[in-house]
């Protein structure tokens, strides 16, 4: 009888396991968190997937930041200079800088992971001959519902505003959205899971995706910049529903893929080129789903799928709309048969496309991540990522500026950036010039 009790107490405790592992995995209960936090650590959480259980535990508990040391190509270092700059870290060297002669005009702002003394994260104002400025430390560590330390995570989603306020968010870190001012002190936090994005539109708003980056519908959000109040949000679902004859959402559309859209960018059309897309309406998104090599254009008012294209792009981000009617795309790369990046153009109305930056002549790929901005200037920056390397070309295709976030030149290790921009000279409020730059 003992046995048969036995049995029976056994049988039941397995029925308890199971029905508790699925409330774990379906309602997300105890002890879901940690499981999770196991995982990602084990994974990399975003970024460092390649590194060692040893390189990840250095990395955790904040002695070598491996999860965002990156190999650069000697190109990346060609000519460059040590940028003196306070504040860094000991452990990694200066970072370099080449800056041609007849290109002295404007600013440019680096952000991606320097590794201040008291922050992984940052951004760093340049001035017109290449010196250092102004510099912003950026952290969620300290924030209300935040998960992880900020060596494990990836400075996304970034925007810099004329006043010198940032508005920043660190990949699904459940520290939210933050805005700081020029000085770094917190305007606001908006608390939640974000993703990939801050994308300012005309009118002091921004648009982001909130939820989980593996969600299939994503949710984008748009948020009211001076008070981070979200005013709208967008659920892919109701989108799909609104365009029922059209099938590019399903198109890999596979429960074993662990983010099956992963949207990385939205771009609304700025009123300044509405006239360049007639086709379009002033604040249409231009968004891009990575995992589909999808790049495609919502009306938010109507959720109507205005136009769309699969390539001829590989894995891409930061699809722009630019002047003379053209989207431009960041192609990483990473699955084509090629081990370089490329910036490619596409003309809405024809299809036609072009190579505008062929990245085999410059030596850079990003695998992940990666920007690219239509300066004022007519030169085009390009942040690649997974080299820790921005660089700038004219016209003619030479490289006017480059940016090495070199860690140590004897491994040929740079530290990941997010992103690099090159801005006016008027682009700054007088304000942000009195408040904390020392100017």
């Amino acid at each position: 009888m003992r046995t048969v009790q036995k049995l029976a107490l056994l049988y039941l405790f397995a029925v308890v396991l199971v029905f508790w592992g699925y409330q774990i995995g379906r309602y997300e209960v105890f002890p879901f968190v940690y499981l999770q936090r196991l995982a990602d650590f084990t994974a990399g959480h975003t970024l460092g997937a390649d590194t060692t259980v040893v390189e990840k535990l250095a990395n955790d508990a904040g002695l070598t930041p491996t999860r965002f040391l990156w190999a650069y190509p000697d190109r990346a270092a060609s000519q460059t200079r040590p940028l003196q700059l306070d504040g860094l870290k000991a452990r990694r060297q200066s970072p370099r800088l080449y800056l041609a002669p007849a290109d002295h005009s404007g600013y440019r702002v680096i952000f991606g992971a320097l590794d201040f003394e008291d922050a992984l994260w940052g951004g760093l104002l340049l001035g017109p001959a290449g010196e250092a400025l102004h510099t912003w430390q950026l952290s969620t560590n300290h924030l209300p519902g935040n998960l992880y330390r900020d060596e494990m995570k990836d400075l996304y989603g970034v925007h810099l505003s004329s006043d010198g306020s940032v508005i920043f968010s660190q990949q699904e870190s459940g520290g939210g959205i933050v805005k700081v001012d020029a000085c770094g002190h917190i305007l606001w936090n908006l608390e939640g899971h974000f993703h990939h994005t801050i994308s300012p539109t005309d009118h002091s708003t921004f648009w982001t995706f909130a939820g989980a980056q593996e969600d299939f519908d994503h949710i984008l959000v748009e948020v009211d910049s001076q008070t981070g109040a979200i005013i709208r949000r967008i659920d892919m679902a109701d989108v799909r529903r609104a365009n029922p004859l059209l099938y590019i959402f399903n198109l890999q559309k596979n429960d074993d893929v662990a983010d099956i859209s992963h949207g990385n960018d939205i771009e609304p059309l700025p009123v300044s080129l509405a006239g360049d897309f007639p086709m379009f309406s002033p604040g249409s998104l231009l968004l891009s789903y990575r995992t589909q090599n999808l790049v495609f254009v919502l009306n938010p008012q109507t959720l109507e799928v205005e136009w769309w294209r699969i390539g001829p792009w590989d894995k891409q981000h930061d699809p722009d709309w630019e002047p003379g009617g053209l989207v431009t795309v960041f192609s990483n790369n990473e699955k084509a048969k090629r081990p370089f990046s490329d910036i490619v153009a596409i003309d809405p109305v024809s299809f036609a496309t072009r190579l505008l930056l062929d990245g085999s002549a410059y030596d850079f790929y990003s695998s992940i991540n990666g920007d690219h901005q239509l300066t004022p200037y007519g030169t085009r920056m390009v942040t690649s990522s997974t080299q820790g390397w921005a660089f700038e070309v004219n016209p003619e295709g030479e490289v006017v500026f480059s940016f090495l976030n070199i860690y140590a030149s004897e491994t040929s290790k740079a530290l990941h950036l997010s992103e690099a921009m090159r801005l006016a000279p008027n682009y700054f409020d007088e304000e942000f010039w009195k408040s904390c730059t020392g100017q």
